[in-house]
C-alpha cells in the first residue's frame, strides 16, 4: 500500500500503521532547512525517513528551492544519494 505524504507548510508528514513520521523544515528565502525528522521506533528500518527526505527533495526541485541538510538523517541520505548534492547549501548566509 502506497502511503501519502502531506505537506503542512512546516513539515512533511507520513502516516503509516496509525503512527506519524515527519520531516520538519523551515523556509529561509529560497532554501528549505531540513532540521528535524522523526520515525517511531517500531517503524524504523522500513525506509520511511528516506521516503520523507526524497519527497522533500522533489518538493524543492519542483519549487526552485535549495536544501540545507541540518538533520543527520538528511546528511546520511545525501551521502548515499549523491545525485541530490547539487541542491544542497550548508549555510544560510
Amino acid at each position: 500500500m502506497k502511503s501519502t505524504i502531506i505537506n503542512t507548510g512546516e513539515k512533511f508528514i507520513l502516516n503509516h500503521e496509525g503512527m506519524e513520521s515527519y520531516l520538519a523544515y523551515r523556509r529561509r528565502g529560497e532554501v528549505l532547512d531540513f532540521y528535524s525528522a522523526y520515525v517511531p521506533g517500531s517503524l524504523r528500518g522500513k525506509g520511511l525517513a528516506s521516503d520523507l527526505i526524497l519527497h522533500g527533495m522533489h518538493y524543492a526541485v519542483l519549487n526552485g528551492l535549495r536544501v540545507r541538510p541540518s538533520h543527520p538523517a538528511v546528511l546520511r541520505f545525501l551521502e548515499i544519494n549523491r545525485e541530490w548534492e547539487y541542491l544542497t547549501v550548508y549555510s544560510l548566509n
